[in-house]
């Protein structure tokens, strides 16, 4: 979908500057090196206390879930997604990358500008998971060095620490040794990946370490939960999550998943478009994103 070409290339001013492109892959491509999170940003994190570090991932949690809610309702409502910029305080951006005159630039024009608004925010979301993962290490190192100047000879924090060191390892060999052989990754968030369903075929897929599985046969396409249950998927847009409203709800226990993890579409000729909006990622067989088509 990423190769469409304009019959006129589109001008798009970011601040100061005025771009041309012509086609969806050209933006695309200009915004893959903003993902990453600059060493100026880096520096001002690792100065952060605590509290702030916990403050700051809590805040691009909500703003996560914002961003969820608006790619979700794009995919049945494609105009909703500048209507949803429109409506945003460009504060909410970082100025990292010049991403918040990027958006504030695509906030004008007509619905010609939605694809692109909707590769932005899905790339403006990689570029915030990208910093929850600093986040996250750095909180766990500054925790670590915490406790171990407190009580240096404590064996309670060790304690704690080999505990959490067996309920990880717990963890990872719950996961069934099928999905390492299946050499297992994690879908990019935001982003499609596309299955050709062939009758017959059993796909493995995991909603965070939730075993499932996608299956084809001559009634149709089904979803195969963690427990075994099947679902039918219906030609169209398939809502999978905790959610109450999606269509196929998963076990409310399951904190891991989303509420709303994963977009299944369908058209008539059994293509599937995979969409991960979860916190905690969907794995697919590698082969599967290797060879995704744009």
């Amino acid at each position: 979908m990423l190769n469409k070409f304009f019959t006129k290339p589109i001008e798009l001013i970011v601040g100061e500057q005025n771009l041309t492109l012509n086609s969806l892959t050209d933006f695309e491509f200009s915004l893959a090196g903003r993902t990453s999170v600059p060493s100026k940003k880096i520096t001002e994190m690792v100065k952060c206390s605590l509290a702030e570090l916990k403050n700051e991932a809590r805040s691009i949690k909500e703003i996560e879930r914002r961003f969820v809610s608006v790619l979700s309702k794009s995919i049945e409502e494609p105009s909703s997604i500048g209507r949803a910029l429109r409506g945003m305080d460009a504060q909410i951006f970082s100025q990292d990358h010049n991403w918040r005159l990027i958006v504030s630039a695509l906030r004008h024009g007509d619905d010609e500008l939605n694809e692109f608004r909707r590769i932005a925010v899905v790339k403006y979301m990689q570029y915030l998971s990208s910093r929850q993962e600093i986040i996250k290490h750095l909180y766990l190192e500054k925790k670590r060095y915490v406790r171990s100047t407190i009580s240096p000879n404590s064996t309670k924090a060790d304690s704690n620490f080999k505990d959490a060191e067996r309920k990880r390892n717990k963890d990872l060999k719950s996961i069934p040794d099928i999905y390492h052989h299946a050499e297992m990754e994690k879908m990019t968030k935001g982003e499609y990946v596309t299955i050709h369903m062939q009758t017959g075929k059993h796909i493995l897929i995991l909603l965070s370490n939730n075993q499932c599985e996608l299956v084809s046969d001559i009634s149709g396409i089904k979803f195969i939960d963690d427990s075994g249950r099947s679902c039918d998927l219906k030609v169209g847009k398939n809502m999978i999550g905790r959610d109450s409203k999606s269509d196929i709800m998963m076990n409310a226990n399951l904190r891991d998943i989303s509420r709303t993890h994963l977009v299944i579409e369908i058209n008539d000729t059994n293509t599937l478009y995979l969409t991960d909006l979860s916190s905690h990622g969907t794995s697919l067989p590698a082969k599967y994103l290797e060879s995704q088509i744009f």
